[in-house]
Parts: C-alpha cells; structure tokens; sequence
C-alpha cells in the first residue's frame, strides 16, 4: 500500500506533482481517493460610485438610469443584488404623461424581476399586466352583484342591502397588482344624493398592504383599507371625494365629483396607482381631458410590499363601472376571463398602458456584467431589441450559486476502468465525491476507499501524477488557495 499526498495551488484545481524518486506500481495495480480539501472561489462584486450605474430603454426609447447600492457581494449574500436591482427598476417605472419627450413615461402595468433560471443564469425580464377587468380574478358574495345595465358591465350592491360603515360587501383580488407600476381604476356609474355621514354610503376602491387575496370578503376590516378614494356624500347631501388612509376617511378640498347621470360617459373615473416609488390617487374628469388630477399621494419606498385591489360597498346610492386593474404578469396562471368587458369609453377616459414595441436594451457597468454572467456590458451588444417586453438571460451560468451537487476526480496521465454515463464511453474517474457546502469548502475524507483498477499488465514507473477537479459537466472548477489530495495505491 502506498500513500500519496497531492498539492497544488493551481486555480483551475489541476494537481501535478513530479516527485525526486521513482514510483513503481506493480502489475494490475489499484488507486483509490482518501481525502479531498480544497476550497472554491467565492466570486465577490463591490459595487461602488464607479460601477453603480444600470441603464436601460423600455416602451418610450428614452434611456433611463438606476443606482444600484453600494455594497460587497458574493455566493452569500447574491441574492442581497438580485432583490436591488428589481426593487430599483420597479421603482423606477411610473407613468409621466409630460410635453416634453425627455420627461415621457408611459410604463402602465410594466413589472420587472431578477432571478437565477432554471439553468442557473441571471434572467433580468420585464412583462406587462393585462390592464383588463380580470373578472375570474375578484371575489366577491352575495351581497354584490355585477349586472349588465345600458351597454356597460356594472358592479354595484346586491338590493336590499343597509347603508353602513361595515365592509362586508366588499370585492376582493385574488391576486396583488404589478410591482412596477400597477392600477386599479373605475369609474361612477350611478351616484344619488343621500342624507348620511359619508362612511355609510357610497363606494371606495384602493389597494391593501395586507394580504386579503385569501379573505373572506365579509372578513375585511378597516385596516385593510390601506390607501382609497371614497365616493360618497355628507350628511347635507353634498357630493365629495375622501381619502381612505387604513379606513378613515379625510375630506378631498378643492375637488367634487363631476357626475351627469347614470351610465354617462362623461362621469369621473377614479384611479389609485404604484407609480414610481409612490401611491397616487388620480381623479380623471371630462372636463379637464386625460389628465390625472392627484388628490394624495403616499411615499411607497421601494420593498417587497405587494398592493392588492379591493372594492367596497357603504351603501346603495353608489356604484361603478369600467372596473380595471393590472395584476402582477408573473403570477401563475393568470388569464383574461373571455365574459370580460373590454370596451372602454375614450372620451374623458384615462390613458390605456402601451403595447408597442420600441428600442430596448440594458447596460452595466463592465464589473457588474461580468459577475452577473453576461458576455457583452451591453444587451444587445449593438442595436436594440424592438420588443414589448424582455427577458435578458445572462450568457454564462451564475457563478456564485453553481455550487454543484458533486464532483469528479479525474486521473491525466492514468487509465482507471471506470465509465461515465454523461459521455457515454470510459473517462477517467478517480472518484465522485459529495456536494461543498454553502461556503464552497470542499472537505472530503472516506473511511472505506474505492479502488479503482489501473489494469497496468506490467510494472509502471512513474515520476509524476496528474489529475483535476471537475464539475459533473467537466467544466474547470475555479478554486481558491491551496488544495490538498490524498490518494492510496495498492499494487
């Protein structure tokens, strides 16, 4: 039995080591691994005022730019990048209707995301919610109804229903709005004047910070009501929008709904929407054209809070229509419900989210593009991809999470008996060994060693031994440091 240690400091985990006296291995001799410590590359990125820059072109052809934060990453903390950068680009997306083109951002339903695929590359990809009723998506019970009445598709209280402050005749949706810029939106239909305190009449419709997607609707309570308007009037009957901040209700100055009649196209809409890193309630209305006239806004930094939509129902002297939203385009089997009122009334409508294709592309700083696998900083690397939405996969597997689930020893200058199902013919393996652990260390140690035949038919005189370690693809293993190899023959 002979015992071999191997060294090498080698960063592609190539041992070769020539050894001052002869190493003769008899005839029909065995080799096998005892001990394996080596410890991986651990890739790190520092991001910093040189290299914090992204800059990117969606829906307008007009370059826009993120700062990403500055700080150190590596296998253990990647993900700390990946969640900055789709905060940052999701905080980034807004709707700007602006004179000027420079100013102009119509990113209605836009969601970006940032994550390792399944084949371990960096997939940095932005989709558009369907701006669309969605009516397979909001539950709702009983005690509301949505009916078909003149020519429009109406969501309104089911008869026979009090007028009051509680929440049970609420809609809810099954799922929360695009993270980049998400709307839920409608407009009055009906609005009669009622002689009641403004919380038990009337509509609202917001967004939740809490997750009611699950809820039953009768189950909401007045903290759920994060951010809403209120159509409703005062106890003279005068008709008023309020602010609904976690269920109370702030009288709106300034500003009175501007309702015709029933079904008329000319009523208000009403619109609460992520957009940038705020909350904005809009109300639009025909006499002033297109234009979003903000009645609040919440600061909404950028983080993984999610908005769910929600309708609610005080009383009977209020309903709505042209009900629209923008679920997030990432949730699972989302469809558009085929009984779905599509029409839109252009005139006094707000704008519509934009599905043109236009000159995109996305830049890094070289640094960043090298860590997160891409080829070229710049995606495409000339031109651009006249697109509506994208998905910009990184050309090289994710170094920092390609922790792979086991390794190969492989022998260079000794023919071992073993075989390889991946190549489908015999290949040099000395030994699999297990996965590495988070850190990337590998410390390998067996107390039952394999040994493998050399089928060596006379003596072998050797003065050097060489052999690697390999991912199971037999792509190069890049390391850190000094490894250390242990090997046993017996012959």
């Amino acid at each position: 039995m002979k015992l071999i240690r191997l060294i090498t400091d080698n960063e592609k985990a190539i041992f070769n080591n020539t050894f001052n006296d002869n190493l003769v291995l008899n005839p029909n001799a065995k080799i096998a691994l005892q001990s394996l410590s080596i410890d991986t590359e651990n890739s790190v990125l520092i991001v910093d005022g040189a290299n914090d820059e992204i800059n990117y072109q969606i829906t307008t052809n007009i370059t826009k730019t993120i700062k990403l934060n500055h700080d150190s990453y590596s296998r253990l903390n990647y993900q700390d990048l990946f969640d900055d950068i789709r905060l940052k680009l999701n905080a980034n997306a807004g709707f700007i209707p602006a004179p000027s083109p420079d100013e102009d951002r119509r990113e209605l339903g836009i969601e970006w995301r940032c994550v390792s695929n399944q084949q371990n590359k960096v997939s940095i990809e932005y989709h558009h919610g369907a701006n669309s009723e969605h009516l397979g998506y909001w539950n709702y019970n009983p005690k509301v109804e949505r009916v078909f009445s003149n020519n429009r598709y109406v969501w309104r209280p089911t008869a026979g229903q009090p007028q009051d402050t509680a929440n049970e005749r609420s809609v809810l949706f099954k799922d929360y709005i695009c993270r980049g810029c998400g709307i839920l939106r409608c407009r009055t239909n009906k609005f009669i004047n009622e002689t009641l305190a403004p919380e038990s009449n009337g509509y609202i419709i917001g967004l939740s910070k809490n997750n009611i997607s699950a809820k039953d609707p009768k189950d909401i309570v007045n903290a759920d009501l994060s951010y809403g308007i209120a159509v409703a009037t005062d106890a003279g009957s005068n008709k008023h929008y309020y602010i609904v901040e976690n269920g109370v209700y702030t009288q709106v100055l300034g500003l009175n709904p501007q309702y015709v009649s029933e079904s008329n196209i000319r009523n208000d809409f009403q619109e609460v929407i992520k957009n940038f890193d705020t909350i904005q309630l809009n109300i639009y209305q025909e006499l002033t054209g297109n234009v979003p006239q903000l009645i609040k806004e919440f600061d909404f930094p950028n983080s993984d809070v999610k908005l769910y939509p929600f309708m609610v129902f005080r009383g009977t002297n209020a309903d709505l229509n042209n009900v629209r939203a923008t679920p997030t385009p990432f949730a699972p089997n989302l469809t558009i419900s085929d009984k779905d009122d599509f029409t839109l009334d252009r005139l006094g409508a707000p704008p519509v989210p934009q599905r043109n294709p236009s000159n995109n592309f996305l830049q890094f700083e070289p640094s960043v593009a090298d860590f997160l696998g891409y080829e070229n900083p710049r995606q495409p690397q000339v031109g651009f991809f006249n697109v509506v939405a994208y998905d910009y996969i990184a050309d090289k597997v994710f170094d920092p999470i390609d922790i792979s689930d086991a390794f190969i020893i492989e022998m260079l200058n000794l023919k071992l008996d073993s075989y390889d199902g991946l190549k489908e013919q015999r290949k040099n393996i000395l030994a699999v060994i297990p996965q590495s652990n988070k850190e990337g260390e590998i410390i390998f140690e067996t107390n039952t060693p394999i040994f493998i035949n050399i089928n060596n038919a006379k003596e072998l005189l050797l003065r050097n031994l060489a052999c690697r370690v390999v991912k199971p693809d037999y792509s190069e293993l890049k390391m850190l440091g000094q490894a250390t190899m242990v090997l046993l023959i017996d012959g």
